[in-house]
């Protein structure tokens, strides 16, 4: 019940806070971002209960959205991707005009599509960790950190392929088109904005999950 309080107030926050304020000509990343962290606070503590592993958690998450905020900037900055990967950009665009920075909204959606990812990793490395403390709680801080380490590369492991598979299967019928119609060498359709913006999505959430375990 819960859980489902959480999701009801982040589509609250995405609905009456971040597409409003995209809209009104905002900074999508900046809007993202706060709309982001606000989810985290609420939902966060209404799923998991208001103790030390969900406040750990929530720190840890908190801290890798400002992270990789900055890391997604820079490696969309650095690849040149613009954002028009999606039929739904371009005619945003065609619409609005110059009063939606495309880009920007390209960064946030990658914010808020982490945000999920995140809170799974978060939480299950807390509850993971506190769990062996409590078992036995004579074990030295070295090997409960070697130990949550271990955990934590296996909720890499993981999480990546979800988000590899999520991706992929999202861009399905792009994989058919490209399959079908082989007029452009395999090098030119990976730089295409389109599978370009994916491979940045699939490699700024894997460097995420990393910071946050």
């Amino acid at each position: 019940v819960t859980s489902f309080l959480g999701l009801f107030f982040s589509g609250g926050v995405i609905v009456g806070y971040v597409v409003p304020g995209i809209l009104g000509g905002k900074n999508p990343l900046t809007v993202a971002l706060i709309g982001a962290f606000v989810i985290v606070c609420v939902s966060l503590f209404l799923a998991h209960g208001f103790n030390l592993r969900t406040a750990v958690a929530f720190v840890g998450t908190s801290l890798t959205l400002a992270l990789a905020s900055g890391f997604a900037s820079a490696a969309v900055g650095g690849a040149k991707l613009f954002g028009y990967g999606s039929e739904d950009a371009i005619f945003l665009q065609s619409s609005l005009g110059s009063s939606v920075n495309i880009q920007g909204l390209f960064l946030g959606g990658i914010i808020i599509g982490m945000i999920g990812v995140l809170d799974d990793v978060t939480t299950g490395q807390s509850a993971a960790v506190d769990e062996i403390s409590k078992a036995n709680p004579a074990l030295p801080l070295g090997e409960l950190y070697r130990r949550g380490i271990s955990i934590g590369k296996e909720h890499i492991a993981s999480l990546v392929n979800t988000l590899v598979l999520t991706y992929a299967g999202a861009s399905l019928p792009l994989f058919l088109l490209f399959t079908l119609y082989k007029s452009q060498p395999f090098w030119v359709v990976l730089n295409g904005e389109i599978i370009a913006e994916e491979i940045a999505r699939t490699l700024i959430g894997s460097t995420a999950l990393v910071l946050a375990v």
